[in-house]
C-alpha cells in the first residue's frame, strides 16, 4: 500500500470539506446581509423593551416588563403583547425604497419631505440605545412615504403601509384578554350572585367539588365549561378608565355577579366583576378587575353563565361506578351479606357469603347496570326524620389511592323507579333513577361461576361410567394418550367432563329432592385424576327437572346443586350397546 499517497488523498479531502464549509458560512453570511440591506429599519424585536408612538395628537408610551408589555402613557394599563409584538414585526419587515441624500448645510433640507416637522415619530427603544423614526409627507405619486432614522441624514422612501401600522388610539394596543390561565391552571372557583355563594375546589385527584352552599362532587365537564367561558371573556370596548365609583355601572349592587378565579402557580386570585346592561345594548354588560379602575364593556353570556345553581354543577353520575375501575364490592342488607372481588388477573371471585368463582358475565352485567343510574334531584337541606337505608353499598376501586365509595341506599316513597341515595361525604341526599341499586338480587348463586370443573384432558387416568346403558371403565395409556378400550366416544367424553359447565345453579345446599337422586342416581361419572388436579372426581347425575329438560347433578363433597343440559348428559354416557334403544 502506498501510504504516503493516501495520507495526500485524505489531506485533500479534509481541505475540500473546510472549504465547502467556509463557502456555506460566506453564502449565509452574504443572504443575511442583503436580508439586512433590504429592510428599512434595523433592529431586533425581542430587544425592544420600550415603544413610542407620537402622532402629534396621540402620544402612546409602551414598556416590556419580563414577557408583559403594558401602557406607560396616556394612561397606565395592561398593553396587547401580541399586537404589540405584530407591530414591532411589521416594522421590522418593511421593505426600503430609494434613498435620497438631502444636501448638506442647508436649514430647510428636509423641509421637501415634511420630515422639518415630521407628522409622527416612532421611537424603538434597546436598552441603552434609541432609533427614533421620523414620519413625513406621501411621495408625489402617493405610493409611499418619506422616512427619516435619528442615526441617518439620509431620507428614504418606504411603502404607506408603514401609515397603517400607527395605532389610532391607545385602546388599540391594550389587552382586551381580563383573565390569564387555562381551565387546567384553575384550583378553585367562587360565584358569587344575588342566588348566592358557590364555592367550588378541585380534589388532589383532579375532580371538581362544590363545597359551598352544600358539599357535593361537581360534574367536572360543567365546570370546565364554565371555566372556559370566563377565561375566553374579552373586552369589547373600553368605557371609562380612573373611575371609582362603580354605582353606576350596577357593579357594587346585590345583582352584580362576581367570579373569584384561583390558581396554584402564576397569577394567583383574579376576580372578575359584572354589572348592569349597557343602555340600548343588552348583549354587552359592564366588567371590572379586581384592582383596576378601567370598566369594560363585555358579551352579557358570560355574565349569563355564572347564574348558576348548584344544582346545574352537580355530578348526576354515581362515584365509584366506572366497571372497569373497581377491585371489590361489598351489600349489605339487613343480615344478609354479599361481596366480590376481582383478582390480579382479572377474573372475578365471591367472598361472602361463601368462597367461589364467579361468573364474570354476571358481576359485569351488575355492574353495567349501576354505572347507568343517574342522580335526578337533590335534596339540598338535611332530613330531618329521612327512611331508613335498606342496604349500604362499599366499593373498592383498582386505584389504591382511591378512597372507598359508600353508598347508603333506601326506597324512595310512593316511586318504585327511584331510590334514595346518600353518598358518603355528600351533605345531602339524592334520589336516583332507575332503581337497580336496591333491586339487585343478593343471591349468590345468581353470580356464581357456572364452570363446575376444570382441568386437563391429560390428568385424566382412567374414567368409569355407571348408567342406564350399564357400566364401564375406560383408561389413558400415559405413554401415548391413546384411550383402552379405543371407544370413538371416549375423546368427547373426557373433554366435557374435563371443562364441565352447568346450565344453571339450583342450591347452594342439599335439598330434599337431590338427597333422594343421590341414594339412587340415574349415572354416576367418576374419574382418577393424576398430576396437580387432585385424586378423584365423582358426578351424581339425578333425575329431570321437567321431562326431557336438563337433570339435577352434584359433585360428592361438594353442596353446590346444579343442572345439566340434556346434551351435556348424552355426553357424559356412553352409547347404548348396538341393537340396545
Amino acid at each position: 500500500m502506498n501510504f504516503r499517497l493516501t495520507g495526500m488523498l485524505a489531506l485533500a479531502v479534509a481541505i475540500l470539506g473546510l472549504l465547502i464549509a467556509f463557502w456555506d458560512r460566506d453564502e449565509d453570511t452574504v443572504e443575511e446581509r442583503l436580508e439586512r440591506a433590504r429592510r428599512a429599519f434595523r433592529f431586533d424585536p425581542a430587544r425592544v423593551d420600550r415603544l413610542i408612538v407620537d402622532t402629534g395628537d396621540l402620544f402612546i408610551e409602551c414598556a416590556r416588563h419580563g414577557r408583559q408589555w403594558h401602557l406607560v402613557r396616556p394612561l397606565a394599563a395592561r398593553a396587547d403583547s401580541v399586537a404589540i409584538e405584530r407591530l414591532l414585526g411589521a416594522l421590522q419587515d418593511l421593505p426600503r425604497g430609494d434613498i435620497i441624500l438631502p444636501p448638506r448645510r442647508t436649514a430647510d433640507a428636509y423641509l421637501p419631505y415634511g420630515l422639518d416637522a415630521p407628522r409622527a415619530r416612532i421611537a424603538i427603544v434597546a436598552g441603552p440605545v434609541t432609533n427614533q423614526i421620523f414620519i413625513g409627507r406621501r411621495t408625489p405619486l402617493g405610493d409611499g412615504v418619506y422616512v427619516r432614522q435619528s442615526e441617518h441624514t439620509g431620507v428614504a422612501r418606504v411603502s404607506t403601509a408603514l401609515l397603517a401600522l400607527l395605532p389610532a388610539s391607545a385602546d388599540a394596543l391594550r389587552d382586551r384578554t381580563l383573565l390569564a390561565g387555562t381551565p387546567a391552571d384553575i384550583e378553585r372557583l367562587d360565584i358569587r350572585s344575588a342566588a348566592g355563594y358557590i364555592q367550588l375546589a378541585r380534589t388532589k385527584s383532579g375532580d371538581w367539588r362544590i363545597f359551598q352552599p352544600v358539599a357535593a362532587r361537581a360534574d367536572s365537564a360543567a365546570v370546565g365549561a364554565l371555566l372556559e367561558a370566563l377565561l375566553g371573556c374579552r373586552v369589547t370596548g373600553f368605557v371609562q378608565d380612573g373611575t371609582s365609583d362603580l354605582a353606576p355601572y350596577g357593579l357594587d349592587s346585590q345583582m352584580a355577579v362576581t367570579a373569584v378565579l384561583n390558581t396554584e402557580i402564576g397569577d394567583g386570585s383574579q376576580m372578575l366583576s359584572f354589572g348592569d346592561s349597557l343602555p340600548g345594548n343588552p348583549a354587552l354588560v359592564y366588567a371590572r378587575l379586581q384592582a383596576e379602575n378601567s370598566i369594560y364593556a363585555v358579551p352579557a353570556g358570560v355574565r349569563q353563565a355564572l347564574l348558576v345553581k348548584p344544582e346545574d354543577l352537580r355530578d348526576r353520575r354515581l362515584p365509584g361506578l366506572l366497571p372497569e375501575a373497581i377491585q371489590r364490592v361489598r351489600i349489605e342488607e339487613s343480615e344478609r351479606v354479599l361481596e366480590f372481588h376481582r383478582d390480579d388477573e382479572g377474573a372475578w371471585h365471591l367472598a361472602a357469603p361463601l368462597q367461589a368463582p364467579a361468573g364474570s358475565e354476571a358481576i359485569q352485567t351488575l355492574l353495567r347496570s349501576w354505572s347507568e343510574v343517574r342522580l335526578t334531584a337533590f335534596a339540598n337541606a338535611p332530613d330531618t326524620n329521612p327512611p331508613p337505608a335498606a342496604r349500604l353499598i362499599r366499593i373498592v376501586s383498582r386505584d389504591g389511592r382511591t378512597p372507598p365509595v359508600e353508598l347508603h341506599v333506601g326506597p324512595q316513597p310512593g316511586d318504585s323507579n327511584s331510590v334514595r341515595v346518600a353518598i358518603a361525604g355528600d351533605s345531602s341526599v339524592a334520589m336516583a333513577s332507575p332503581a337497580q341499586l336496591l333491586d339487585a338480587p343478593l343471591d349468590p348463586l345468581l353470580y356464581r361461576s357456572r364452570q363446575i370443573l376444570s382441568f386437563p384432558i391429560a390428568d385424566i387416568a382412567d374414567i368409569q361410567v355407571a348408567g342406564p346403558n350399564g357400566s364401564v371403565r375406560i383408561a389413558r395409556d400415559p405413554a401415548t394418550g391413546q384411550w383402552i378400550p379405543a371407544e370413538s366416544w371416549a375423546a368427547n367424553l373426557a373433554t366435557v367432563l374435563a371443562s364441565l359447565r352447568a346450565e344453571t345453579l339450583l342450591a347452594n345446599g342439599q335439598t330434599a329432592a337431590a338427597a333422594q337422586d343421590w341414594a339412587a342416581p340415574y349415572a354416576t361419572v367418576s374419574a382418577t385424576l393424576r398430576g396437580q388436579s387432585g385424586l378423584a372426581v365423582v358426578l351424581w347425575i339425578g333425575g329431570e327437572l321437567s321431562p326431557g329438560g336438563p337433570r339435577r347433578a352434584a359433585l360428592r363433597g361438594r353442596d353446590l346443586v346444579f343442572a345439566l343440559a340434556p346434551q351435556t348428559v348424552a355426553a357424559l354416557l356412553p352409547p347404548p350397546p348396538n341393537g340396545a334403544e
